[in-house]
């Protein structure tokens, strides 16, 4: 039998799971102003008390449904050994566009949560970049060394880095209101930005 403490945590913790899903759902449909503690304690099943005894306030609420999203966006082994090793851009690029459409363009939970974030809550910026924040650094390093070595064009790495996100996000979410192919587009996506980015002279180098 288990011990009446482990019991109660673990049906603290499944409580607690459930008002944060709860809160993803309405906070990513509705916004954070538009979304009310009561409606998400009706959405969890528990009363209000009860979700105040888990979060002391709502934006604590909030922070932890993002987080629960937030936590799954990382960059996998071979794309971080890619952009560690300078890899080509042929094969980094595709990688790159692939991991922004897979792990956060076509999690629209998520995506909604970062805009709430970013727009309604004092803060946002700063909680987002701490998540966000090393996977940006880490690509803008990989472009920085390849514009230096000319296997790229010769622009602000920033301006690459957050090119590729905005042109791959805009993609991702006008593809479903003007298409009705819902295929995932990454290798023809992938060359019309490394035609955009490589200069003609050096699309033949094996690597940067």
């Amino acid at each position: 039998m288990q011990p009446a403490k482990k019991i109660a945590r673990n049906l603290k913790s499944i409580t607690e799971a459930r008002i944060i899903e709860a809160a993803v759902q309405l906070f990513s449909r509705q916004g954070f102003k538009g979304t009310s503690t009561r409606e998400i304690a009706e959405v969890a099943k528990v009363n209000e008390a009860t979700l105040f005894r888990h979060f002391a306030k709502k934006t604590d609420l909030f922070w932890a449904a993002a987080d629960s999203r937030l936590r799954g966006v990382k960059l996998n082994r071979e794309l971080q050994q890619g952009l560690a090793s300078d890899a080509d851009p042929q094969m980094v690029i595709p990688m790159i566009v692939a991991f922004m459409t897979q792990a956060v363009f076509q999690q629209s939970e998520l995506l909604k949560l970062i805009y709430v974030a970013s727009f309604e809550l004092a803060g946002g910026k700063r909680v987002l970049g701490e998540h966000l924040g090393p996977i940006f650094d880490a690509i803008n390093a990989y472009f920085r060394r390849c514009a230096s070595k000319g296997t790229i064009e010769d622009l602000d790495p920033v301006l690459a880095t957050l090119g590729v996100a905005g042109a791959v996000g805009a993609h991702c979410t006008l593809q479903r209101w003007f298409t009705q192919d819902q295929e995932s587009k990454t290798p023809e996506y992938s060359r019309f930005l490394l035609n955009a980015l490589q200069k003609t002279s050096s699309r033949a180098r094996p690597s940067c």
